[in-house]
């Protein structure tokens, strides 16, 4: 049998593998639909183009309380069991769209979809929190991020090709959970508990490490990770760092997610083809692809300073595409901003497993950061539309990435002020709590 490090020992690599396959469902909600709009306005024309919007729209808005609810409701000993039941409702749905001839079919299993996924998406992240600490963390969140965005490029490619065979087949994509759904019993706490290999206790440091309670060992036992000053903070301290972090991830998600919304209107008013727009797009999920697969050797790179050059290529994107108009100005604009965005949604990431290191906290953690990151991308044609009315550029095909540069500009300048701090610190394994660094 095969291991990798978890950073406090070794676990079997078939558990890995089932651990990110949960990562290739969690950005399909809505996927489908997109590429085939026009077809299913053919299709269904006795139907009105917002019936056609929810389908895109729903999933989403529907995954949001269910989110919540998962991290809610899961615990150590029953978060395979919500698991398997998010995974289930998944794929059923997948199964359910090849028999839905009407558009109030493909709405209800359009909110049944949102159901599955929204108790899923948390766990997807909470399961490596749980099992890896330090740089084995960080590298498998940068797997588990690449892995979602590539799965964006590659189910928009899939529809698009079988779409010209029939709608129906678009959603096969939706299908895609039963992959994670076949490992779950790789993803069981008593398989990789009786097939781990453990590491030698770290030692005991008095002046670094402050008194652990028996109830905090106890959780740290059951998720076989090191209690250590490194891995826990406790009562107002870790909510205040988690405000902080879902406000970060929440303006980074709201200032990137315009190339959605946006580009396709951009490049068209420039007189470039659909094609083009479609390449681009793909171009900002090939990047932050990239950026996830090498997220370790960024950081170590840049060190302390990996956020601020994230961010900034994130600001250098958003101005590139709403200054220059040629092609070729679009894509690169896209790819620097998917790089940027690549590096700093899995250090988010790592920074939510760092604050909660417990299996019951990581999870209600990681459902209450996935949410604004969902808050985000619906605010966004709301927050530019209310822009462009104020500063009267309803006309203005850049306005929407020149505002948002600007906008992610001011969390630069910020993170640059704050640069040293927990929210803005690349590897959160560096950071030092004040106390401890006062008895230094």
């Amino acid at each position: 049998m095969k291991y990798v490090d978890s950073g406090c020992g070794k676990m079997p690599l078939i558990s890995l593998i089932a651990i990110l396959s949960i990562s290739l469902t969690v950005n399909l909600p809505g996927l489908a639909i997109s590429p085939i709009m026009g077809k299913l306005d053919q299709v269904f024309s006795h139907v009105t183009e917002l019936e056609i919007q929810l389908l895109t729209v729903l999933p989403n808005l529907v995954t949001i309380p269910f989110i919540l609810c998962s991290g809610k409701i899961c615990t150590p000993k029953n978060q395979i069991f919500i698991l398997g039941i998010g995974l289930g409702l998944y794929a059923l749905t997948g199964v359910l769209y090849f028999f839905a001839d009407s558009m109030v079919e493909l709405i209800l299993l359009s909110c049944l979809l949102g159901v599955g996924c929204g108790l899923v998406i948390p766990l997807a992240a909470s399961l490596i929190s749980q099992y890896f600490v330090g740089k084995a963390r960080t590298k498998q969140l940068g797997m588990k991020s690449s892995l979602s965005n590539f799965t964006v490029i590659f189910a928009t490619l899939f529809v698009g090709w079988v779409a010209a065979i029939s709608w129906h087949l678009s959603f096969i994509v939706y299908m895609i959970p039963i992959i994670p759904l076949c490992l779950i019993p790789f993803m069981t706490s008593s398989y990789i508990e009786s097939h781990k290999i453990d590491a030698p206790a770290p030692p005991y440091t008095p002046l670094k490490e402050p008194p652990v309670s028996d109830s905090d060992r106890k959780l740290s036992e059951q998720i076989h990770k090191p209690v250590s000053v490194n891995f826990h903070f406790s009562g107002k301290k870790a909510l205040w760092l988690l405000c902080g972090i879902m406000a970060l991830y929440f303006m980074i998600t709201y200032g990137t997610e315009v190339v959605s919304y946006y580009l396709p209107f951009t490049m068209e008013h420039y007189k470039l083809s659909t094609g083009d727009v479609g390449v681009a797009t793909a171009m900002f999920f090939t990047a932050a692809t990239i950026s996830g697969f090498a997220l370790t050797r960024i950081i170590g790179i840049f060190k302390h300073n990996t956020m601020q050059v994230a961010i900034a290529l994130c600001v250098v994107g958003l101005l590139f595409v709403g200054i220059f108009h040629a092609y070729w100005t679009f894509i690169l604009g896209v790819f620097v901003m998917g790089l940027g965005y690549g590096v700093v949604q899995p250090v988010i990431y790592d920074k939510t497993s760092y604050i909660a290191p417990t299996a019951a906290k990581s999870t209600a953690y990681f459902s209450y950061l996935l949410t604004c990151n969902y808050i985000g991308i619906s605010l966004v044609p709301f927050i530019v539309g209310a822009a462009k009315r104020l500063f009267n550029a309803e006309h203005d095909a850049n306005f929407s990435f020149i505002f948002n540069g600007c906008v992610v500009a001011v969390i630069l300048i910020v993170a640059i002020w704050k640069r040293r701090s927990f929210v803005f610190e690349a590897d959160p394994n560096s950071y030092e709590k004040p106390a401890v660094a006062a008895k230094k």
